[in-house]
Parts: C-alpha cells; sequence; structure tokens
C-alpha cells in the first residue's frame, strides 16, 4: 500500500481511473503542520512517470535462475510502458526499431491489411504470421520481403543493464526538461530470496539508471524481509 501511494504522490501511474493531483490534494488535507504538505506540493510540480509493478506477477516466463532475471523484468515492464510487447523482449526491440525510424504505425497498419486482424492481436501469434510480419514490413521499410524478420531479431537479441539504462535516458531526452521516470517494485524480497547474484543486479540496475540519467530515474522496492539482510551495505 505505501508502495502505491509512492507512485501516485511521485509520477503519473498508467491505467488508473485518477489523477496524480488528486492524490497529493487528499494527502494534504490530511498532512498536519506547513512541512509535509509543502513537499508534497513540490514532488507534485515535478513531471514524471510512475511504472508500478508486483516482480513475481511480471515475471511470468522468466525463470529466477536466469542470472539476467532481474534485468529482464524491468526491461519488460518497460516495454510494455511504452506499448511494445514486453512479454518477448525481441519483438519489443522490432517495435521500438520500427517506431525509432518513424514506421511503426505504418508497419501495423500494412499487417492488419495482411493478417485481417490488428497487431497488437497478431504479435501474441507472431510465430504462425511470420510470413504476413515479412510482407508488412517489407511494404513500410522498401525492398524485398525479408525471411523471417522476427527470427533474425531473436537470434540477434541480447540484454545489458548498461543498454538498459542506455534506452531510459533515451526516452527521457524525448521528455520535457526535468522529467522522471521510477521504477516502484513490489515484493523484492520474495523475488531474490538468498540469491546474491539477484541482489548485485539490483544494485547494479539502480546504480547504472542514476548515472545514465543523471538521477532522473530511480527504484523504489518494498520486501517483507528484513530490509538490511536484503539490501546489506
Amino acid at each position: 500500500h505505501m508502495l502505491k501511494m509512492l507512485a501516485h504522490l511521485l509520477g503519473d501511474v498508467e491505467g488508473q481511473d485518477f489523477q496524480r493531483t488528486q492524490v497529493s490534494q487528499a494527502f494534504r488535507a490530511k498532512a498536519d503542520g506547513a512541512f509535509l504538505p509543502s513537499l508534497i506540493s513540490k514532488a507534485e510540480k515535478i513531471p514524471a512517470k510512475s511504472i508500478l509493478f508486483n516482480i513475481d506477477q511480471k515475471a511470468t516466463v522468466i525463470t529466477k535462475d536466469q542470472s539476467d532475471a532481474l534485468l529482464k523484468v524491468f526491461v519488460k515492464v518497460f516495454d510494455e510502458s511504452r506499448g511494445y510487447f514486453g512479454n518477448q523482449g525481441h519483438v519489443a526491440r522490432f517495435e521500438r526499431e520500427l517506431d525509432n525510424a518513424g514506421h511503426y504505425e505504418q508497419f501495423q497498419e500494412a499487417f492488419q491489411r495482411e493478417a485481417g486482424k490488428p497487431w497488437i492481436e497478431g504479435r501474441k501469434e507472431y510465430i504462425t504470421q511470420g510470413t504476413k510480419i515479412d510482407r508488412a514490413y517489407a511494404e513500410v521499410v522498401g525492398g524485398d520481403a525479408p525471411t523471417n524478420i522476427l527470427k533474425q531479431f531473436s537470434e540477434d537479441y541480447s540484454v545489458s543493464i548498461e543498454d538498459f539504462a542506455d534506452e531510459v535516458a533515451e526516452w527521457l531526452k524525448q521528455q520535457p526538461d526535468n522529467f522522471r521516470l521510477n521504477f516502484f517494485v513490489d515484493e523484492v524480497g520474495q523475488f531474490i530470496g538468498d540469491d546474491t547474484k539477484l541482489m548485485l543486479n539490483l544494485q547494479t540496475i539502480a546504480e547504472t539508471l542514476n548515472t545514465k540519467t543523471q538521477g532522473r530515474s530511480w527504484v523504489f522496492v518494498t520486501s517483507q524481509e528484513d530490509m538490511d539482510k536484503i539490501i546489506g551495505d
């Protein structure tokens, strides 16, 4: 509950029926004295987006024994926040490259004509829709239709903490000045358990985001475990 309230106070949360300003007003009305209300007002003036998620729920296709399991969840939720297909990272990368080139909307229209269904549905069946995806891609990019373009993306796909932080930093450059992107992660202790590699990954993600974005992207976590035990120093 605390994490959810922080997410709403410190940024806009997608898919909600109420606005960040409503949450701030409610908290200011309940806060005593001048100190906390002024801080809430100050925070409200900073433009920001909050990505709020339960890490176990989002790790549906990711096993914890993967060395980059934690990173893959962060990449997944960031991709989903931009409208890309988070369940398959290589498909999301394909969409992002089309978007960066200014072809994404045209591709979706071309795929709709080829497949008779919207891309948001077709991408879930990308294995069986390969030929139609190739034709739609060729239509908007030009040239001959490639052979299984998504297979090529799958073979070349990899993720690293530095690449992820660079993507976040690049996205922030496209936003208004001083805009923030914050990740609010619930039940981190349960996900990490005693795995020191996952803990190190979490620390490295937070540090690299802070460095690459110059403090404009933070990671907030909650855990029912002893926090000193979980985060160490």
